[in-house]
């Protein structure tokens, strides 16, 4: 009974090792598929928005073709790891300059022969190493529903070789296939071809017909395999010989890694660092490895986490929540006898460019602000995105002149920031300004209440200025 559990342990544990494997594998490929889906569902979302800009049916109705190509050169700096980008005719041929455009001889041929804007919405290009790329179509078409011609975007893979390079684990081999079974692209510097026997899954990525091919070599028995089999038959063998004299010692030594397996386990429930675990036996060797790799993965996670829950999404500012957590410290400073600002500001008439513009070139703006607040912002401030163009920002140790010049070096910024980008937005920053009073005890609430009266009187007095929300006896500045 002895030797067919241990035999029966040691098969189990090499088929649970097996399953993980393959587990993790299928974990990977998944959300390398997952990452490639939303990235080529993004560049179809933008190529189906820059379709629906008003300003399309005008540009081919009446637009000069200088106009059209300069409408198209306006957003390809907009766009990441973007190829070529360009205006197409119902027939498929391109309006503006091809070159300039970068739009190759091949892409053009291919745009006529395939007649793209009846059907083709997705195409991969191979051409020259280096240059491959994927093209996107989306129809343009008037109030009538007439087909006015087309939007044209070529994607680079860059970005899908990357999703693949982080997917992928060490010795995993991650290949993206086109329907006649060609490598899109592939993880490292591998072909997706690895040689010799090993696993292999294979992932229906639904994008005209492409299938991820994911593959690990298959490993033999390890060193720690052997060395379990050894020290298996060797406390087999002593359990034989010492049964009855070393039942108690046998006892307590196992308990003992159980205690630990146990408290180390609970530790890591509660989020408390995973005290060390030195096994007594060697098939408790597999139990350590596992604990060890989830408190990592667990800890990694919880790390992302809480990154997530304190971050603003689009501008990486901190979020509400941040500046909520971060308060209370700012607070404790204001009472110490410190000056400490609050500022809150949004973007003037930020409503009208995205209604004008369309929310993209609105994120760009908030994008912009939010560079600038990086960059003007010292390591004891906080700048965080309360709610859609509304910032709040926590200045110390600065006096009414200082934050007046504060505010006026943002202003200078943005407009650089705007330029920078292309974005020639008509647009300031109201802003409204109060202190943190450490007697009687601020809250939250009051002091976002005093900055919001001043920002509001700083809208009334015609926008693009700072008004001081000042104590009794401090005159207000705009």
């Amino acid at each position: 009974m002895l030797v067919g559990g241990v035999s029966l342990s040691l098969w189990f544990s090499l088929q649970v090792d097996i399953q993980n494997r393959d587990g993790m594998l299928k974990m990977h490929a998944e959300g390398a598929r997952n990452g490639v889906k939303r990235h080529l569902a993004h560049y179809r979302t933008l190529v189906d928005k820059l379709a629906r800009d008003p300003q399309l049916e005008d540009q081919f109705r009446f637009g000069e073709p200088l106009d059209q190509q300069a409408w198209v050169q306006s957003r390809q700096t907009l766009i990441p790891d973007l190829h070529g980008l360009t205006l197409l005719t119902p027939e498929g041929e391109i309006l503006g300059d091809a070159t300039t455009l970068r739009v190759g001889p091949k892409c053009r041929a291919e745009l006529v022969s395939r007649n793209p804007l009846r059907g083709m919405r997705l195409h991969l290009q191979r051409g020259a190493a280096g240059r491959e790329h994927v093209d996107l179509v989306s129809a343009v078409r008037g109030f009538d529903h007439e087909l006015l011609g087309g939007v044209f975007l070529s994607m680079r893979l860059d970005a899908l070789k990357r999703i693949l390079d982080e997917a992928a684990y060490p010795g995993q081999t991650l290949t993206l296939l086109d329907e006649a079974g060609e490598t899109v692209v592939s993880n490292g510097n591998g072909n997706g071809k690895a040689s010799g026997a090993a696993r292999e899954i294979r992932l229906d990525v639904g994008d005209a017909g492409w299938t991820l091919v994911a593959r690990a070599p298959i490993q033999k028995l390890t060193y720690s395999g052997k060395v379990q089999i050894v020290a298996g038959s060797l406390t087999l063998l002593a359990l034989l010989l010492l049964l009855g004299l070393g039942m108690l010692g046998l006892r307590r030594t196992m308990l003992r890694d159980i205690d630990a397996t146990r408290d180390a386990l609970t530790a890591l429930a509660r989020d408390e660092p995973v005290p060390p675990i030195v096994p007594h036996y060697a098939e408790f060797g597999q139990a350590v490895s596992d604990i060890n790799l989830v408190a990592l993965h667990l800890q990694e996670q919880r790390s992302r986490l809480e990154h997530l829950s304190l971050t603003d999404p689009l501008t990486g500012l901190p979020n509400r929540r941040a500046f909520e957590t971060r308060f209370p410290q700012a607070l404790g400073f204001a009472e110490r006898g410190h000056r400490i600002a609050l500022v809150l500001l949004d973007i003037d008439h930020f409503k009208r460019i995205n209604d004008s513009h369309g929310h993209g070139v609105g994120d760009q703006v908030l994008l912009a602000l939010a560079q600038t607040l990086r960059t003007l912002t010292r390591r004891a401030d906080l700048a965080a995105r309360l709610a859609g163009d509304e910032f709040a920002i926590l200045l110390a140790d600065l006096d009414a002149a200082g934050v007046a010049l504060w505010c006026q070096r943002l202003i200078d910024h943005f407009s650089g920031e705007l330029n920078a980008l292309g974005l020639n937005q008509q647009t300031g920053i109201s802003a409204g300004q109060t202190w943190l009073q450490g007697v009687p005890r601020d809250s939250m609430n009051q002091a976002l209440a005093r900055a919001d009266r001043a920002l509001y009187q700083a809208k009334e007095r015609g926008r693009a200025r700072l008004v001081f929300d000042a104590p009794a006896g401090e005159k207000n500045a705009g």
